[in-house]
């Protein structure tokens, strides 16, 4: 009778233990489920087509560079249509001499400086720009031709007039030439202003050199313009 009690009270222990280890393992099992969801299968994986998010720019693609346009040596033909003149220095005291330039490309080209070239006792005293037709002469302000000049041309400065008459439309008032931009296509007139030095009787220079520049590009060329000057007469 005890030994049938004692093995009833056994079973009902073992029963309790395998029920509590059954929830045990269940419990353990939705655990393991749950974290596997989770981690895996569940999540979802952040835009994996990279729709409508930035592309990386390669470090090594670099901004086009701007490459300047080839002028060539002589983009205003200065070196070419040289010629000598000689000529005797007006009581005024200087000698005006003209040079039509005449702006071919489809830039613009700052004049930024003007002087003579191998000056021997003749000095530069101005230089201006004067617009001009195709035929080097001065434009009127109403439009028509004032006095001749030609390709070049030597011509004493004008004496002051005292007279109170009204004064004919002349040539368009001359602005100096440091700083004048010459067009596309645009004529112009370069005048120079020339003296004999003090103490001498005449002088000689072999040239005009006028530097000049556009878009970052500087530009030195020489018009082959020789000019002689006397006081009294050219020999």
């Amino acid at each position: 009778m005890e030994f049938a009690a004692s093995r009833t009270v056994r079973n009902l222990h073992l029963k309790v233990r395998d029920d509590m280890q059954g929830r045990t393992v269940k419990v353990f099992g939705t655990a393991i489920v749950t974290a596997f969801l989770l981690s895996g299968c569940m999540a979802v994986e952040e835009n994996p087509l990279n729709v409508n998010t930035a592309r990386g720019v390669p470090e090594n693609v670099s901004a086009v560079e701007a490459i300047p346009e080839d002028f060539g040596d002589d983009p205003l033909n200065l070196g070419k249509n040289g010629s000598t003149l000689c000529t005797a220095q007006p009581p005024i005291g200087y000698q005006e001499f003209t040079v039509l330039i005449h702006n071919e490309l489809l830039s613009t080209f700052t004049v930024d400086d003007v002087r003579l070239e191998s000056a021997e006792d003749l000095s530069l005293l101005k230089a201006e720009i004067s617009t001009a037709n195709r035929d080097g002469h001065h434009k009127t302000q109403d439009g028509e031709e004032g006095a001749g000049h030609g390709t070049h041309s030597a011509e004493a400065a004008p004496a002051e007039s005292e007279s109170e008459e009204p004064v004919k439309a002349g040539p368009v008032e001359p602005v100096p030439a440091t700083g004048y931009g010459i067009t596309t296509h645009e004529y112009v007139n370069l005048v120079v202003s020339v003296s004999i030095a003090e103490g001498t009787e005449s002088g000689t220079a072999q040239g005009i050199t006028v530097d000049y520049s556009t878009d970052g590009q500087e530009f030195t060329n020489t018009h082959p313009l020789v000019l002689t000057m006397d006081r009294e007469s050219c020999s």
